[in-house]
């Protein structure tokens, strides 16, 4: 796509904020029509003057404004949250209660008793819709951005070490939009480029650097040379082109809900809470395991005799498979599976080679010992589903790191123990994210990354992306 052609960061930022404020209207006008079909199939609407309708009805106009006011308020189509990412629909949810809790208020002050249509059909159906919305043209945002459409061209400035990594990350995340088109090294090893990315200049030639790519956006990463002086010269430099400014601290693998910036005699300070291991978030989430393994498990009951059955009439053996894996704490305990291989498959390891770049996890892409049940068992994870019984037992989380086996824990350095700190998971990020076909570092990353940042909005998620990483079955094998 030629510079000419291309649209900048500002402007389809504008005009994918403008399909939001279009789509928002749409779907909260769609939810409070619905809201009054279902209270007029009501027997109480029997008013033969029309005020009862008519006062109802301008109440549902107001708060329809209010709602998407509220929504604009609360930045939830601020374009630094678009795209990817749990902060959008965070803030979605976040503005809708706040709107409501204001209504039930004002309501309680004023003597005003609103139909109940309003909390049991126009709160959880709009926040339902206005999830599915945003979702939607988050898919469609993907499919822009996979073409090349609508993302920031990026340099990024530091040293060679900060710059690999930065790379790394952002190109296994394209969802967030940075097309990386040239680097600007610092320090003594700045010659070249990296990973195939040019080098387009130095830090004293910013500007005429970003215009040479025509980038829109500059990320200074951690480096001796990015001081802040320098990051202050190119604001100065930068000021009055439409090119944004983006600094890359070195927090590696921590999420934005920790960090906190409070400004001390105009210096940023980021403030890095700590991991929540134990308390009311810790209860929820225990919670939410019981309730949501015990719900799965009923709906899933057909599912389980179904596969029972075909297991037992495949091959000769059990139906399930007791294997012992380490969960919280270190502690062991007998994870229960649907039996995939053929009997006696432990016996037949010591013969077998893995073919996968995971040194640790034994990973085979055709492994002889699977049966054919099996491997449809595997491809759609429904081996999986009898772990339900160990998240009713509490051995298990619905969400958390892969479970270790103990062979893999007793390799384990000083960082990777710390994944024992929370109950392993039926799904993760290493499921959501490639499975076996990534390496063990890659798998550690993930699964520490989650544990140092878990929280109930991103295990919900997660379980959401879980039903696409099945069906697409990428790395199930």
């Amino acid at each position: 796509m030629s510079s000419a052609s291309r649209e900048t960061g500002t402007g389809w930022q504008r005009r994918y904020g403008q399909i939001l404020v279009l789509s928002d209207f749409v779907i909260l006008t769609w939810v409070f029509i619905t809201a009054h079909i279902v209270w007029a199939s009501k027997p109480h609407w029997n008013d033969p003057s029309g005020a009862y309708e008519t006062k109802w009805l301008a109440t549902s106009i107001v708060t329809l404004g209010l709602w998407h006011i509220v929504l604009t308020l609360a930045g939830t189509r601020d374009p630094r949250v678009l795209g990817g990412g749990a902060e959008e629909y965070k803030r979605v949810l976040n503005s809708t209660l706040v709107m409501f809790s204001f209504l039930a208020f004002f309501g309680y002050v004023a003597a005003i008793s609103p139909p109940r249509t309003y909390v049991v059909v126009a709160l959880p159906f709009g926040l339902l819709m206005l999830a599915l919305s945003r979702w939607a043209w988050r898919q469609w945002l993907q499919v822009q951005r996979q073409s090349g459409q609508m993302t920031h061209r990026a340099i990024v400035v530091g040293n060679r070490e900060s710059v690999e990594h930065l790379a790394a990350v952002l190109g296994r995340n394209e969802g967030f939009g940075y097309q990386l088109v040239g680097v600007c090294l610092t320090g003594p090893d700045s010659n070249g480029g990296v990973g195939g990315l040019p080098a387009v200049g130095n830090v004293d030639a910013l500007r005429a650097a970003a215009a040479s790519v025509d980038a829109d956006a500059v990320i200074v990463t951690s480096s001796d040379a990015t001081h802040p002086d320098m990051v202050r010269r190119l604001g100065w430099d930068l000021e009055g082109h439409d090119i944004e400014i983006i600094v890359a601290p070195s927090l590696a693998n921590i999420a934005g809900p920790r960090v906190h910036i409070r400004p001390v005699a105009g210096l940023p300070l980021l403030h890095v809470e700590k991991p929540a291991y134990r308390g009311g978030a810790r209860w929820a989430k225990g919670t939410l395991d019981r309730v949501g393994g015990w719900t799965l498990l009923l709906m899933c009951s057909p599912i389980f005799v179904a596969v029972a059955i075909a297991v037992k009439v495949s091959s000769p053996g059990g139906v399930f498979f007791v294997q012992e894996r380490v969960g919280r704490d270190g502690k062991t305990f007998g994870m229960i599976k649907f039996r995939t291989m053929v009997d006696g498959a432990d016996e037949m390891l010591d013969e077998l080679t893995p073919d996968t770049g995971n040194a640790v996890m034994f990973k085979m892409r055709d492994d002889p010992r699977v049966t054919r049940v099996g491997k449809v068992l595997r491809r759609f994870s429904l081996d999986e589903l009898p772990q339900l019984v160990n998240v009713i037992k509490g051995d298990m989380s619905l969400v958390g790191p892969r479970p270790p086996l103990v062979s893999e824990v007793s390799g384990y350095a000083a960082d990777a123990r710390r994944r024992l700190l929370v109950r392993p998971g039926i799904t993760g990020p290493w499921q959501i994210s490639g499975r076996s076909d990534l390496n063990w570092e890659e798998t550690m990353r993930l699964d520490l990354y989650y544990v140092e940042n878990w929280s109930i909005v991103g295990d919900i998620l997660i379980l959401w992306k879980t039903f696409r990483a099945v069906v697409r079955a990428h790395g199930a094998y």
